[in-house]
């Protein structure tokens, strides 16, 4: 959070519903001091659907009253390009926010009365289908299985299927379940490299323990997972800044889950409330098995 003329700036991450919101409007009304950010992932998100010009304009032109005070994010993809140049560094706030995406966006915001309208409506036009491209329902479900899978080998079918009973375990315990989870699957360096994928890996795993507790995990369709993996890619880059507008209660939900967990003491305090109930992950079982084994010889 910014301070800037005596107040102090909060960065809000816009999603598609909150856009055409009223909330929204109330909140550029009454909150000089919100900035309001329009991911990138919002206009692939947009790209899906059948007239894309009238859905980017529709959802964007609710911010007129705000467009000074929008901007664009860069694309995941691009923060992970960004790590890559310099040697894994946290992207910095200033590289966060898009110069050429804003420029867009504030042009699709205002319409055909700005002089790039034109070639802004080209330029959407010849990327739509790359847009389209970033979420592939089959290799995004291959993916996301592969985290499934480590999580039902931590979870074991006795915690999985009490998981599914209403109440079963605290919110701090889940969290800190997943803290554990998280910390066996990135213990290689090379295997999630980068502070953007451990994020990534973050919500991901949180989105798991919410199907598995919800709809079970035996069963997830790939339109479900695309749908959720723009949900996600969301609530990432909120994670860079101070909230996220949405009309999505999950979408909140793993938005608050994040920045708990990214809070260190309250992620250390709900590991310990974790492990109290005696979870262990698959890497902690093994490692605890090859002792017994090795004790017996």
């Amino acid at each position: 959070m910014l301070e800037q003329n005596g107040g102090k700036i909060r960065y809000v991450v816009l999603d598609q519903g909150a856009m055409r919101h009223e909330m929204l409007q109330t909140r550029i009304a009454n909150d000089p001091d919100a900035v309001f950010v329009v991911p990138d992932v919002a206009f692939s998100e947009m790209a899906m659907k059948r007239n894309v010009l009238y859905t980017v304009r529709r959802s964007l032109s609710c911010l007129q009253a705000a467009v000074d005070r929008t901007y664009v994010s860069v694309s995941i993809k691009e923060i992970v390009e960004y790590e890559k140049e310099n040697g894994g560094n946290v992207i910095r706030f200033d590289q966060l926010l898009s110069g050429p995406g804003t420029r867009i966006g504030r042009g699709l915001i205002i319409g055909e009365t700005s002089p790039d309208y034109d070639a802004i409506v080209q330029r959407l036009t010849e990327t739509e289908q790359d847009h389209k491209a970033l979420f592939d329902p089959r290799k995004d479900r291959d993916e996301m299985q592969r985290h499934v899978a480590m999580f039902k080998k931590s979870f074991g079918t006795a915690r999985l299927k009490f998981l599914r009973t209403p109440g079963a375990y605290t919110e701090d315990i889940k969290l800190g379940m997943i803290v554990l989870i998280m910390q066996s699957m990135t213990r290689d360096p090379g295997a999630f490299p980068g502070d953007l994928k451990k994020r990534t890996l973050l919500v991901r795993l949180l989105a798991i323990m919410y199907w598995a507790e919800k709809d079970g995990l035996d069963n997830i369709k790939p339109e479900k997972i695309m749908n959720d993996y723009i949900d996600m890619d969301f609530v990432v880059i909120a994670s860079y800044l101070d909230e996220i507008m949405s009309v999505d209660e999950k979408v909140k939900m793993l938005d608050r889950q994040v920045r708990r967990i990214m809070d260190i003491e309250d992620a250390a305090r709900m590991m310990k409330v974790a492990r109290e109930t005696g979870f262990r992950t698959s890497d902690e079982l093994a490692e605890l098995e090859n002792d017994i084994s090795n004790r017996r010889r």
